[in-house]
This record gives C-alpha cells, structure tokens and sequence, in this order.
C-alpha cells in the first residue's frame, strides 16, 4: 500500500525535475529532504507536486484529497519534509478520503489493482 503512494509521490517529484536547472535529490530514499530547513525545494515546486498527486489520487482512486490542508496536524508536524512524511501524509489522507466517502478499504482496493 505504502509503496504504491510512494510511487504516485516520486512521480508528481520527478515531473518537477523538467521544470528545474537541478534534479531533485531522492538518493536518500524517504529521508530525502524536499521542503523546509534542510529542503531543496521552493513553495512553487512544493505547490505544483501537491496539484499533481491530488491529481494522480482523483485519477486513481476516485477521491478527493487536499493535501496542503494541514488541520488537524499538530504544529511540529512537518508533512512536507521528506519523500518519506509526503507519502505518509498522502497515504493518511487518502486513507480519511476513501473511509468519508465510504469506499472499499485501502488494502483492498491496491491489492485488486494489483490483480
């Protein structure tokens, strides 16, 4: 499951790295930074890779997801950080999205995809 959002994730990064004079650095597997103190990234790539996997979530699984929306998180909360807390976030929302709108269970959808 988790993979499958890391996939979608690192798709939305990498369609930046056309627009950008440097690729992002993902060497670092999910403790690449991305945005914020240690981040490579500015607010307008960080903008646009949050479109584009709401976008790739719609397209996918048929739901709604805001992911710059961070009620509900508490203040330390750096969702943005990491490849690792961007997936995790995702995954989290997506996860609110398909129990709200009353959807097969995460689990259960990415292993039929898989089928």
């Amino acid at each position: 499951m988790f993979y499958k959002i890391k996939t979608i994730t690192e798709s939305a990064i990498r369609q930046q790295d056309l627009l950008l004079n440097e690729p992002i650095d993902l060497s670092r597997g999910e403790d690449s930074p991305l945005y914020g103190v240690d981040g490579t990234i500015d607010s307008l790539t960080l903008v646009s890779i949050i479109v584009d996997i709401e976008e790739k979530i719609r397209s996918q699984f048929g739901v709604e997801v805001h992911l710059a929306d961070t009620t509900g998180l508490p203040q330390s909360a750096m969702p943005f950080s990491t490849l690792g807390t961007i997936s995790a976030h995702v995954m989290s929302r997506l996860s609110r999205a398909l129990d709200v709108a009353g959807a097969v269970p995460l689990e259960i959808a990415l292993q039929a995809q898989a089928i």
